[in-house]
C-alpha cells in the first residue's frame, strides 16, 4: 500500500448509488476492488504507529466503504489474516489492541471472518524473522487460509 496512491474516502456516497462495486475516485484503489472480490483470502500487515495501524492501511480500510450495504456482501466469508508489529512490550500501551479491535469491527461488518491475528513486538526491520515462534504462527496461518479452512 505504501507504493500506491490511494486517496481518502471523500464520503461522497457515489459508491452507494451503484449496484456494482464502483468508486468515482481515480486512484490506485481501483484495481484492488476486483482483486479483493476474487481473492480467496485477505492478508493485512502493518506496523503500529501512534496507537493504531499505519495511515496507508487506514486509507485502504476507509475505502472499503464501497462494499458497505452491497447484497450479497462481496467479502462475505472471505478469511482475513492480520499481522501486526509494535515496538512496545505491552499490547495495550503500544496501541496494538486498538488496531485489532478496529480491524475486527470493520471485517465483522463486511462479514469477512478474521481467521487469526498475529502480533509481535519488534524495534528493528527484519527483527521478526528471528522470532521462531511468530514465524511458525505466520506459516500455520498461511496454511490455514491457503487451504480454505
Amino acid at each position: 500500500l505504501a507504493d500506491l496512491t490511494i486517496h481518502p474516502c471523500s464520503a461522497c456516497d457515489a459508491c452507494q448509488t451503484y449496484d456494482e462495486i464502483h468508486c468515482d475516485q481515480d486512484d490506485d484503489m481501483q484495481p484492488l476492488y476486483p482483486a479483493l472480490v476474487t481473492a480467496s483470502a485477505i492478508v493485512l500487515a502493518s506496523p503500529i504507529y501512534c496507537f493504531t495501524y499505519s495511515a496507508q492501511l487506514k486509507l485502504f480500510i476507509d475505502r472499503l466503504y464501497v462494499f458497505f450495504g452491497k447484497v450479497p456482501a462481496p467479502l462475505k466469508g472471505k478469511p482475513v489474516a492480520i499481522l501486526l508489529t509494535y515496538g512496545d512490550d505491552d499490547p495495550r500501551t503500544s496501541g496494538v489492541d486498538n488496531a485489532i479491535k478496529s480491524l475486527q469491527d470493520a471485517f465483522d461488518y463486511l462479514e469477512a471472518p478474521v481467521a487469526d491475528i498475529i502480533r509481535a513486538s519488534a524495534d528493528k526491520p527484519g527483527e521478526i524473522r528471528a522470532n521462531k515462534e511468530v514465524m511458525e504462527q505466520a506459516f500455520a496461518l498461511g496454511e490455514k487460509i491457503g487451504s480454505g479452512n
